[in-house]
C-alpha cells in the first residue's frame, strides 16, 4: 500500500490538483466564516482559479526557465508584475466585476470596473496563489545553484589534490635515486638494502597510497623506510633520531608528511660534516604533532630552499585544501638548527574521495 501513495504522491498532475483544491479549501473556509456561508465561499474562491492558474504555470514555465534561470532577476521580476497586472485587470477582474459580484455578492456595489482600491485587491488576490509554488521554485533554484557550486569546487579541490600527489612521486623518486646511486658509486654493501627498502617504497606508493587515505601506521613505517635509505647513504656522517607514538589508529591523506623529513636530510645533512636530525611523531587524542629538527649547516644559514622549495609548497597547499583550519604549522629558525612543528586535527577530512 505504501508504494502505490508514495507513486501518487510523486506524479507532478496530481500535486498540482491537490494544490488547488487545498488553495480553494483554505480560502473557502477562511472567508466562509464571515457569514457561515461556505458553499458560496467555495464557489468564488472556484471561479478565481482559471487566472490565478494561468499566473502560476505562466511564470513556472515561462518566466522562470526563459528568464529567471538565466539569472535576469531584473527582467523576471519586471515581468512578473506586468503579467499579473494584465491577467488581474483582464481575467480576474472581468470574472468578478461581470458575472460574481452580480450573482454571488448582491449585497457588493462597486463603483466601476477601473477602481484603484479594488483593482489592487484584485492583484493582491491572484498574486497569493503563486507565492508557494514561487516560493518552492526559488528554493529548489537555490538548492541546486548550491549543490552545484559546491560540486564544481569538490571537482576542483579533487582535480588540485590528484596534480599535487602526483608531484610527490618524481621528487621523491629524484631524492631516492640520488641515494641509490651514491651508494652504487662507493660500491657499498648497503646497495642491496637500499634496493630493498627503496622497493617497500616503490610498493607503498603504487599500490597501498593510491587511495585518499591511509593508515597512519603504514604512513610511519614509509617514513622509516626512508630514513633508513638516507642514512644509508650519509653512513656515519649523520645522527637520527625517529620517536613516534600513536594511542590508536588513525587515518591521514598519504605523503602528507615526507616533505618534511626530505627537506631535513636535504638541508641538514651533509657526506663530509657530522650533524643530526631529530624526528618525532606523535598522535594523541585526535590530534598529529609532529616535530622535525636537523642541525643548521654552515653554508645554509638561512635554509631558504626548505621555505620555498616544491616539496614544502607541495605539502601547504594540500594542508589547506585537505584540513582548513584543522592544522598549524610553525617554523623556528636558531643559529644552530632548524624546526617544524606541525599539528593536525585527524577528526576530519575534506574529501572522502579523490
Amino acid at each position: 500500500m505504501y508504494s502505490p501513495i508514495k507513486n501518487l504522491f510523486s506524479n507532478r498532475i496530481v500535486i498540482h490538483v491537490l494544490y488547488w483544491i487545498g488553495l480553494i479549501v483554505f480560502f473557502g473556509i477562511t472567508w466562509g466564516t464571515y457569514d457561515n456561508d461556505y458553499v458560496r465561499s467555495f464557489t468564488i474562491q472556484t471561479f478565481s482559479l482559471p487566472a490565478r492558474m494561468i499566473l502560476v504555470y505562466i511564470s513556472l514555465y515561462i518566466l522562470l526557465p526563459k528568464i529567471f534561470i538565466k539569472r535576469k532577476f531584473i527582467t523576471f521580476i519586471i515581468s512578473y508584475i506586468i503579467v499579473l497586472i494584465i491577467i488581474s485587470i483582464c481575467i480576474q477582474r472581468s470574472i468578478i466585476f461581470f458575472y460574481v459580484q452580480p450573482n454571488y455578492l448582491p449585497g457588493w456595489h462597486s463603483e466601476g470596473y477601473f477602481i484603484i482600491t479594488e483593482l489592487v485587491n484584485t492583484i493582491l488576490d491572484v498574486n497569493i496563489a503563486a507565492i508557494i509554488p514561487l516560493g518552492m521554485s526559488f528554493f529548489k533554484f537555490y538548492y541546486n545553484s548550491q549543490q552545484k557550486a559546491l560540486t564544481l569546487e569538490k571537482e576542483k579541490i579533487e582535480a588540485e589534490l590528484i596534480q599535487l600527489r602526483n608531484q610527490v612521486h618524481p621528487h621523491f623518486l629524484f631524492n631516492t635515486l640520488n641515494s641509490l646511486y651514491a651508494l652504487i658509486i662507493r660500491k657499498s654493501d648497503a646497495a642491496e638494502t637500499a634496493v630493498l627498502k627503496l622497493s617497500r617504497l616503490m610498493r607503498y606508493m603504487l599500490y597501498e597510497a593510491n587511495v585518499p587515505k591511509v593508515s597512519l601506521t603504514k604512513e610511519i613505517e614509509y617514513l622509516k623506510n626512508y630514513v633508513d635509505l638516507e642514512k644509508l647513504r650519509f653512513d656515519t656522517t649523520i645522527d637520527v633520531s625517529f620517536n613516534s607514538e600513536i594511542d590508536k589508529e588513525y587515518e591521514i591523506s598519504p605523503f602528507l608528511l615526507i616533505p618534511f623529513v626530505e627537506n631535513a636530510f636535504k638541508h641538514g645533512a651533509s657526506s663530509s660534516k657530522k650533524s643530526w636530525i631529530v624526528i618525532n611523531l606523535f598522535a594523541k587524542q585526535e590530534e598529529l604533532v609532529m616535530l622535525v629538527e636537523n642541525a643548521k649547516l654552515i653554508n645554509n644559514n638561512k635554509q631558504q630552499e626548505l621555505v620555498g622549495g616544491i616539496g614544502f609548497k607541495n605539502v601547504k597547499k594540500r594542508l589547506d585544501l585537505l584540513y582548513p583550519d584543522k592544522y598549524s604549522l610553525s617554523i623556528e629558525d636558531n643559529e644552530l638548527s632548524y624546526e617544524i612543528i606541525l599539528k593536525v586535527n585527524l577528526t576530519k577530512i575534506v574529501l572522502n574521495e579523490y
